[in-house]
């Protein structure tokens, strides 16, 4: 039986859904191991826009560099990021990737989302305590 159309995207999608739940490792930027690197997309599936990778994943004291980038098409072309905790609140245009760098000094789970609207689906940084 050939494929449809319909069957491919609801294949691809059900892919994506299933990677953004799984917590991103961090890639290592090079000798310093506690400096991770991560680029979370802006994305638009139908009509629900979402942040991927939906989860992350630090260490405690690790230092943190985020590459945002705003790809949902349409005549509003800012998209928010936040980390209430950590105090981190950004707008982030299409086209135009913004960095964030921090430091993960607090163990816990922290969701990030975006906060210019608020029915977008977000998601969760993890850090892991020091020790564990």
């Amino acid at each position: 039986m050939k494929p449809t159309g319909r069957t491919i995207a609801a294949l691809a999608l059900g892919g994506l859904i299933a990677a953004a739940a799984a917590p991103l490792l961090a890639q290592d930027t090079g000798s310093a191991a506690t400096e991770k690197t991560f680029t979370l997309v802006a994305e638009q599936i139908n009509k629900t826009k979402f942040w991927f990778p939906s989860n992350i994943m630090v260490n405690q004291g690790d230092k943190v560099k985020l590459v945002l980038k705003n790809d949902i098409e349409g005549a509003d072309n800012t998209h928010g990021f936040t980390i209430p905790a950590y105090g981190i609140t950004e707008v982030v245009t299409r086209g135009v990737p913004k960095t964030v760098t921090f430091t993960a000094d607090k163990a816990g789970i922290f969701p990030y989302s975006c906060q210019l609207h608020p029915a977008h689906v977000g998601g969760e940084l993890l850090v892991i305590p020091k020790g564990q």
